[in-house]
């Protein structure tokens, strides 16, 4: 028979020196165990724990410490943020008001509802290549009109939405005369 000291092994418990004598089986049990789990804590901390990844440490630093100047910076460039957003919106608007009732029925299921150009064009009773060329239709004519009010630079490159015809193909000529 072994004595252990519990609060040893069983510290949130036993607060206070409890010793209990146990079969030596037991006692031997108790303290693989606890070896067991205090390896395993050791191991997960080296593993796991780093002092400069230590939860809220950046709140310790006074470097750290968001100022007052701070502060009142983020909330006027939100009031900026919102300002801009909501004038693009009112220029979106206006423009959006010049276009087709087709146009801005197929610019809204695509773009705002997310629909493929097949749904479009079954909802809206005509073929899927009419869609397409009413998207990049009414695409192009916002793009123009944002150009025309100064809203937009004009673009330097091709762009996705251009009208371009094919390429015509070139065809050899033979020396065969058409009768």
């Amino acid at each position: 028979m072994k004595t252990l000291n519990l609060k040893k092994y069983y510290y949130p418990i036993c607060k206070k020196d409890t010793f209990v004598e146990v079969p030596d089986e037991v006692a031997d049990a108790i303290v693989e165990e606890s070896r067991a789990e205090n390896a395993n804590d050791a191991k997960q901390h080296y593993h796991c724990y780093s002092l400069d990844a230590s939860p809220g440490i950046e709140h310790h630093f006074p470097e750290q410490v968001i100022s007052p100047e701070d502060i009142l910076m983020e909330k006027e460039t939100e009031r900026e943020q919102e300002a801009a957003h909501a004038l693009m919106m009112e220029r979106l608007r206006e423009a959006l008001a010049t276009l087709t009732p087709r146009q801005a029925s197929c610019l809204h299921a695509r773009f705002w509802e997310g629909k493929q150009f097949k749904e479009i064009a079954k909802a809206e009773g005509f073929t899927t290549s009419a869609a397409i060329v009413t998207v990049r239709n009414a695409i192009i004519k916002l793009q123009k009109y944002y150009i025309k009010r100064g809203w937009m630079e004009p673009l330097k490159e091709d762009a996705i939405c251009t009208k371009k015809s094919p390429p015509k193909r070139n065809r050899k000529k033979t020396g065969a005369k058409k009768s």
